[in-house]
């Protein structure tokens, strides 16, 4: 399987869009990204509802297609955007990840009724913070070390 974030990294470089080292903020970069997330948002809705009123046979082939092009695009925006802003994608996909796998304990699993998976009594959320300041090569609130004004 591809690495997502690895290969738009890839790509940015490639077309020589900027991707920070480390967290930052990139107003222009924002503003580019942001405009084409609400244009790549409205053609992965429109394909979206032509799967769902798809018929069986050619036509839902078409919009199967068209569907997984569109969530691409939308895949590819969004990690665009993160990593515009120098943001550690990988890092925190694999704390959200590891936070949402903690949400069956006992090979058990609480579901609403529509399906979603729900948190367990005593689930700990990702540490979503920890991982932006290891990424800033920030010290955690009392350590001794400040942080650069800067930053």
């Amino acid at each position: 399987m591809s690495n997502v974030f690895a290969d738009r990294h890839q790509f940015m470089q490639r077309f020589g869009l900027e991707v920070p080292l480390e967290p930052s903020h990139a107003p222009a970069a924002l503003a580019l990204w942001e405009t084409m997330l609400h244009e790549e948002w409205q053609e992965f809705q429109e394909a979206l509802a032509a799967y769902r009123t798809s018929r069986p046979g050619a036509e839902r082939e078409v919009a199967m297609a068209e569907l997984t092009a569109e969530g691409v695009d939308l895949l590819n925006v969004i990690s665009s955007l993160l990593l515009s802003q120098g943001l550690p994608v990988e890092e925190m996909f694999a704390e959200i990840h590891a936070a949402n796998l903690r949400k069956r304990v006992n090979g058990q699993v609480i579901r609403r009724p529509d399906g979603k998976i729900l948190k367990p009594e005593g689930w700990q959320a990702a540490d979503k913070l920890g991982v932006i300041r290891r990424a800033r090569q920030m010290p955690a609130p009392g350590d001794a070390t400040p942080a650069s004004p800067d930053a």
